[in-house]
């Protein structure tokens, strides 16, 4: 288990190595019409960060070859560690992704034959009978040159890893469940070795308060801890026109000690100056 609970702090364990910056591309117009939740995005940063990971930009595309390419070469440029993309890799007409990625890295496409092993296992586990590579299923398999097929638990088309200079590359599904699967089994432990960042964390209900007045105090809490990141979230109203405010402390270290101290401190600040103007809290 790597996330952990130390004094209330939400902590994520040690890794090796250095900082870790990851790019995630959305792919599909389903996400740009609004019809489907980005749900990949939001979890995918979510388990990175708490890797100790950093995402340093989510970027949002539609099924369009030029522009998929586009984003994957401005991605490069910044030189990330890792790019995942997560849609575009399926069967049907519009799933371009790793055509994009092709003509973004300029190279050439080509049958794969772990990739099309992993189709025919699972074809083959799922219905008794000879498996039919129809054109549709060997799409699934044609890669960039020396493109890696990574094994999908939950689905068809293999994930895909394709090392570059600026950056490693990962194509993941866009079902959620195949991402998390080959994110879990495949991208964690990558992540794991490549950084020593500690990630902590953490929340404090505050009502009664309006967030106009928590504005000075966060900026007195972060001017004394400039390393701890105060967030507020401001959340409605409860009862009767009660504000009600979420606060977020975080902060990236490789000092497993100071990290906690400072942010536990910068939490006790911030909870000692609300009591004192009556607002009800909760951790």
């Amino acid at each position: 288990m790597v996330a952990l609970q130390e004094n209330g702090l939400s902590l994520v364990r040690l890794s090796k190595v250095n900082a870790c910056n990851i790019e995630i591309i959305s792919i599909g117009n389903e996400l740009l019409l609004g019809n489907t939740i980005n749900t990949n995005a939001s979890w995918i940063a979510a388990k990175a960060t708490g890797e100790g990971a950093r995402i340093t930009r989510i970027t949002t595309v539609g099924d369009q070859l030029v522009e998929i390419a586009k984003a994957i070469r401005e991605s490069l440029k910044r030189r990330p560690d890792y790019i995942i993309t997560t849609g575009g890799i399926g069967p049907t007409f519009d799933d371009m992704t790793i055509k994009a990625v092709a003509n973004a890295v300029r190279r050439k496409l080509k049958v794969n034959p772990t990739a099309l092993a992993m189709i025919k296992q699972h074809y083959s586990n799922k219905f008794p009978g000879p498996v039919k590579i129809t054109k549709a299923r060997l799409k699934m398999a044609i890669l960039p040159v020396n493109g890696i097929a990574i094994a999908n638990p939950v689905g068809t088309a293999p994930g895909i890893l394709i090392k570059t200079k600026q950056a490693s590359i990962f194509c993941l599904p866009g079902v959620p469940a195949e991402a998390r699967a080959i994110f879990r089994k495949t991208i964690t432990p990558q992540i794991r070795l490549k950084t020593r960042s500690r990630y902590v964390e953490r929340w404090v209900r505050v009502l009664g308060v309006m967030e106009s007045t928590l504005a000075p105090l966060i900026d007195q809490a972060m001017k004394r801890w400039p390393n701890v990141y105060i967030k507020s979230h401001p959340r409605g109203f409860e009862g009767e026109r009660i504000p009600h405010i979420d606060l977020h402390f975080s902060k990236f270290s490789s000092n497993t000690k100071q990290t906690g101290r400072e942010v536990e401190a910068a939490v006790g600040f911030m909870t000692m100056r609300l009591r004192g103007l009556n607002a009800r809290i909760s951790m």
